[in-house]
């Protein structure tokens, strides 16, 4: 065993709606949404750290 264990997710689920948000999430990369730097930065908004996913995702927009 890994000391420290790995966290089994890096999603804060706190509420019952940041449940039905990643589940939603889920069923939209089920269903192979076609935006994947769109689906990965949605995701990275229920992490503990979502700024830093929030900055970089700008950057990007901003070099187009």
């Amino acid at each position: 065993m890994k000391i420290p264990p790995d966290p089994k997710t890096p999603y804060i689920l706190d509420k019952k709606q940041d449940k039905r948000i990643i589940e939603k999430l889920n069923k939209l990369a089920e269903k192979g949404f076609s935006d994947e730097k769109l689906l990965k930065f949605l995701y990275s908004q229920l992490e503990t750290d979502w700024r830093t996913p929030l900055g970089e995702f700008i950057d990007e927009l901003l070099e187009t």
